[in-house]
């Protein structure tokens, strides 16, 4: 009689919390976003064009709900090369770097996207302009699907990695080129 009151109260509770931190779970989601500056051979984007190279890391599961939500679109990142094509260009879409100083943006190429277990990742490439020293970087994606979502933003340059953050609040947020 006592174990059976006890399953009971054991299983009454766990039905209580599981759905909410299920809940609180999805509501942490966050996307990873690479920046691999490579300066010249004179080792500043100063004096001459540097190349960049971003990717993007997000779960299936949360750019498949974005898919649905908010372009509308089949959601099979894994099957389906539309959908891939299709997010892959949300992304891109949603992921601005600019000149801080006079913002032009940086004109960034879309290499294409993948799925690597249980992530779909963006890729993108391109030129910082000769005498850019700072630039302006905005990452929102997911945002528009997903109200808590953080992106963290790693740039790395020579070895050294700076971290942005962005979550609903965020605007651009300035790095300082070598």
């Amino acid at each position: 009689m006592l174990k059976q009151t006890l399953r009971s109260l054991i299983a009454g509770i766990a039905a209580l919390v599981l759905p909410h931190l299920v809940a609180q779970a999805h509501e942490q989601a966050v996307g990873l976003t690479e920046i691999i500056v490579k300066p010249n051979a004179g080792g500043s984007c100063l004096d001459g064009p540097c190349r960049v190279e971003v990717a993007h890391r997000l779960s299936i599961h949360d750019a498949e709900s974005t898919l649905m939500s908010v372009l509308g679109a089949r959601a099979d990142l894994v099957g389906d090369p539309a959908a891939q094509e299709k997010f892959a260009t949300y992304v891109a879409g949603r992921f601005e770097m600019a000149n801080a100083a006079t913002g032009e943006p940086l004109s960034l190429t879309l290499l294409g996207g993948e799925v690597e277990r249980g992530y779909f990742w963006v890729y993108q490439d391109g030129l910082i302009p000769a005498g850019t020293s700072t630039l302006a970087i905005q990452q929102t994606v997911l945002m528009d699907a997903i109200p808590r979502q953080t992106n963290r933003v790693n740039v790395k340059t020579r070895g050294e990695i700076e971290t942005l953050v962005f979550d609903n609040s965020s605007g651009p947020q300035s790095y300082s080129l070598p």
